[in-house]
């Protein structure tokens, strides 16, 4: 099956030969060489992007390992109920509260925290604070920074040659509709010579 697919691209791709290849053939055929060409040329510029993406994250994301730290937040209040009940698996749902939490230098800082829906005060949680003292997001990974470019990559390369195979679809189903339209004027043309025998 797959030598079969294979040919069939092989001989949309080169008409040439097909005595009964039309203009619509030929303009199909271009645009898939085009499709496939895009999409191999796709992989090298996503791979420069990706590969650029995570130089850029990966100093980032040294920059953030030396400026963020984990931090203990105590709750200074209790977390509202859960109303309901989650299902086993689902997504646990949180809610700000107020919480202080101590800074490298032994100040105490208070603000507000996401705490799972029911917590007490008193609790306590892992955060991350910045130099500043202020809560941030946890600091950028080397692997992070792999992932992320890794994905970008792939989005980048997909949405090229998404777009060409989109490109390609929409020229053979509007040459399709030209062929049977074709034909049927053809049939129209020659029917009464058939039908009258």
């Amino acid at each position: 099956m797959t030598t079969t697919l294979l040919s069939r691209i092989v001989h949309t791709a080169f008409p040439g030969r097909n005595r009964l290849a039309g203009a619509g053939d030929r303009v199909e055929a271009a645009v898939l060489i085009g499709a496939v060409a895009v999409a191999l040329l796709a992989v090298p510029i996503a791979g420069a992007t990706g590969s650029e993406i995570y130089a850029t994250q990966k100093v980032q994301a040294a920059g953030q390992q030396q400026t963020r730290h984990r931090a203990q937040a105590v709750l200074i209040e209790n977390a509202p109920p859960m109303i309901g009940s989650a299902e086993k698996g689902g997504v646990v749902e949180s809610a700000p509260v107020a919480a202080a939490w101590r800074l490298p230098d032994g100040m105490t800082r208070e603000g507000t925290v996401q705490a799972h829906y029911g917590a007490q005060a008193g609790a306590t949680l892992p955060i991350w604070i910045d130099d500043n003292g202020d809560i941030a997001d946890p600091p950028l990974t080397p692997q992070g920074a792999a992932i992320n470019a890794i994905i970008l990559a792939l989005l980048l390369w997909g949405g090229m040659s998404g777009t060409m195979a989109v490109l390609y679809l929409v020229v053979r189903f509007v040459h399709s509709r030209f062929r049977l339209r074709r034909w049927g004027a053809e049939w129209d043309r020659i029917a009464p010579e058939w039908t009258g025998r």
